[in-house]
């Protein structure tokens, strides 16, 4: 399974390309790397741990090899497969921990691995979660209903968490950008031409969706941003940032998909792209970068849209 997993990664460096490669892997080691470490080294023992193991839960939570996984074996085989995988994906930074001398971070990071990998998603209440009808969202937002149904549970679990620890600061932002990432991945399933066509106007479909989408994202944190306001007042402009790295993280993800729409295609695998643009909204020397490839795509949807529905006919 480890050498499956570094034949996939070779083929996802092979799609994004070499020469994107050799260009952003140096901006994450000088910049997203340092930051990262900076802010690892100046926190408490458990902040420090449970920050370095928060990429671990998403990636557990978010995984779709689950299903396969205990098909194949039990589940005494894959909690190690699962410690391995995650620790290796973060080596870079719990190594220089040690090196450093913040044995205790590394200490409560290894507990909280342990932990998160020891939860079999097989626990999870999916199958009553996907039979909810979910009335309450738009049919022209099928993505919505689609993507509630698989990751729907998640969303919820870490909306809880961020109103449970909304005494700190950082909860609700977090768990925001999270579910924003979770819900990145509703816009892998490419609809008909006849779906595109039916519920919008098609000059101003990617405005619409962007709106339609925002919306019903923004209704289910309603709470949490009452709550912060409430509790945070003094640092309002941390939940503003966090909800316009969102905002643009959604309105990507759309854009992304459009801009591969092909009438005939069911689904398209950009994935790669859209967490390099994440990582462009979370560092802010490459804000600047992030906006300008979401322009760039807002112009690339616009033209296939234009292509399909008006030239060509």
């Amino acid at each position: 399974m480890i050498k499956l997993r570094f034949k996939q990664g070779f083929r996802v460096l092979q799609s994004v390309g070499w020469g994107y490669v050799l260009l952003i892997v140096p901006i994450l080691l000088f910049i997203f790397g340092f930051r990262v470490m900076e802010l690892l080294l100046t926190t408490d023992m458990w902040s420090g741990g449970l920050l370095l193991a928060l990429p671990v839960l998403s990636l557990h939570f978010g995984r779709k090899d689950h299903y396969f996984l205990r098909q194949i074996s039990p589940y005494g085989y894959r909690l190690p497969l699962f410690i391995l995988e995650y620790l290796l994906l973060l080596l870079p930074f719990w190594v220089a921990l040690l090196f450093l001398g913040r044995w205790d971070v590394v200490g409560v990071f290894g507990l909280t691995v342990f932990l998160i990998a020891a939860l079999d998603m097989a626990w999870m209440p999916s199958v009553k979660w996907k039979a909810l009808p979910l009335k309450w969202i738009p049919l022209r937002a099928f993505e919505w209903r689609t993507g509630m149904r698989k990751a729907g549970i998640l969303i919820l679990f870490f909306l809880i968490i961020g109103l449970v620890a909304s005494h700190w600061v950082w909860a609700i932002p977090g768990t925001l950008i999270i579910c924003g990432l979770l819900s990145a991945s509703f816009y892998q399933d490419l609809e008909s031409k006849e779906l595109v066509e039916g519920p919008f106007q098609i000059s101003t479909l990617l405005w619409q969706k962007i709106g339609l989408h925002s919306a019903l994202f923004h209704s289910i944190f309603a709470i949490s941003y009452l709550v912060y306001f409430i509790r945070h007042a003094e640092l309002w402009w941390i939940l503003v940032l966090s909800i316009l790295a969102v905002e643009l993280l959604l309105s990507f993800s759309i854009l992304v998909k459009y801009a591969n729409w092909l009438p005939n295609r069911e689904k398209h695998t950009a994935q790669t792209m859209i967490a390099i643009f994440s990582v462009g909204l979370l560092i802010p020397y490459l804000a600047p970068a992030s906006l300008l490839l979401w322009a760039y795509y807002f112009r690339k949807a616009s033209k296939r849209l234009e292509y399909f529905y008006y030239v060509k006919n």
